[in-house]
């Protein structure tokens, strides 16, 4: 047997095989997650802007209606009022915007 030349034995080369496989299936697992999370966050990017449009709206018209929808988002508002002090009460109106199965919570001031 010649000493100046060995090779890889199979075990070793099973190994390697092994290893590899490990990390091709954890980089298409990852590569399938951050694509899942791509998804979430422009949904929420979606309902960020809808909820801009409808708060915008709400700051700018006097006529807007309480609740309703408009192109798929759908909102109402509550009147709610907060305790700050002794026989003072804090006002506000809750917003609530929904779109596209996602839901934000306003507040507006009165």
């Amino acid at each position: 047997m010649p000493c100046g030349r060995r090779a890889f034995s199979l075990l070793e080369v099973l190994a390697a095989v092994a290893i590899l496989g490990l990390v091709t299936a954890g980089g298409f697992r990852l590569f399938a997650m951050s694509l899942r999370t791509l998804s979430e966050v422009k949904q929420e990017q979606a309902l960020i802007n809808e909820a801009q449009k409808v708060y915008l709206d709400f700051l700018t018209k006097e006529d807007m209606p309480d609740g309703g929808e408009k192109d798929g988002v759908k909102w109402k508002t509550d009147v709610e009022s907060v305790p700050v002090a002794e026989g003072v009460d804090l006002s506000f109106r809750k917003l609530s915007v929904e779109f596209q199965g996602r839901e934000m919570i306003l507040y507006l001031p009165r």
